[in-house]
């Protein structure tokens, strides 16, 4: 169960953006949508998991702040955690000339094998899985030129219960580096960080490296489209380290309106066979 603190926590970091849109400089974005993956995870039986995450992002002018919780169904035994943005960081989900780009979504869920839970191939359950807080620093246009770089530090709160395989039972931090080229066709990316985590009731967990790699295209003045591949250590000494390659193609609707359909393939048994997302955002226009 998560404790009282990280409760006071969560309730003030999701309070802060809807306090800070109110200032002169802030924008607010909102994002949610539907994201689905199959996998085996090395079982006998495959697992699926639904998806619907919400994210609140304010952005002040160098600094961004972002919370995420998603709501998780998942059916099938293995001990699926889904990892909000976990494999990189927050530049390349807002990336194409300020048009958008990258995935946007919580990510469909990863399994370490690093779980002494045994679940029913019929378990059926689900609920909120774990907040995620991140705050990001961004240095824009680096010697006159289309070259970024953006400081991230994220907190993974155990909202989500342990006991159903919504959450991974313990809080979970992140330090990231993401640099890239942003240009007015397109650009490209390299991000990677630190990952401290925090043992559960059912495992020894260690800490980390994560790696992505990517680039995106404008196709148009309204629409973005893009790869990149992912890569992180195993959360146990003995599990397998998480590996996948995602696509996604992203439409401005009209005015702060963002679509985006996404996919992903998993490249070991960590990770789930495929993905795919859909997912809206929406961004105020008053940032000054």
């Amino acid at each position: 169960m998560m404790s009282r603190s990280s409760v006071s926590i969560l309730a003030a970091f999701l309070a802060l953006p809807w306090c800070a849109s109110a200032a002169r400089a802030a924008q607010l974005q909102l994002a949610t949508g539907i994201e689905y993956s199959n996998g085996d995870y090395g079982e006998l039986t495959s697992t699926k998991a639904l998806v619907v995450p919400f994210t609140t992002k304010v952005v002040i002018g160098r600094l961004a702040l972002r919370a995420s919780i998603p709501y998780v169904m998942v059916r099938g035994p293995a001990d699926v955690a889904p990892v909000i943005e976990d494999s990189g960081g927050e530049r390349s989900s807002n990336s194409g000339s300020g048009s958008g780009g990258g995935s946007s979504g919580s990510g469909s869920g990863s399994s370490d094998d690093d779980s002494d839970d045994d679940f029913d191939s019929n378990r059926d359950v689900q609920g909120f899985g774990d907040a995620s807080l991140s705050a990001s620093w961004s240095f824009n246009r680096i010697a006159a030129t289309s070259l970024y770089i953006d400081l991230t530090g994220r907190v993974r709160l155990p909202t989500g219960s342990e006991a159903k395989g919504l959450g991974n039972g313990a809080t979970d931090y992140v330090a990231l580096t993401e640099m890239g080229w942003d240009g007015r066709r397109g650009g490209v990316f390299v991000s990677g960080g630190r990952r401290f985590l925090e043992s559960n009731a059912v495992a020894a967990r260690i800490d980390g490296w994560q790696a992505s790699a990517g680039y995106w295209r404008n196709i148009g003045q309204r629409s973005v489209f893009g790869m990149q591949a992912n890569w992180r250590n195993a959360s146990t000494a003995t599990g397998t380290d998480p590996k996948s390659v995602d696509m996604y193609l992203t439409r401005r609707l009209s005015t702060g309106w963002k679509l985006e359909v996404s996919g992903s393939a998993g490249l070991s048994d960590a990770s789930p066979d495929y993905a795919a997302g859909l997912n809206f955002s929406w961004r105020s226009t008053n940032r000054r």
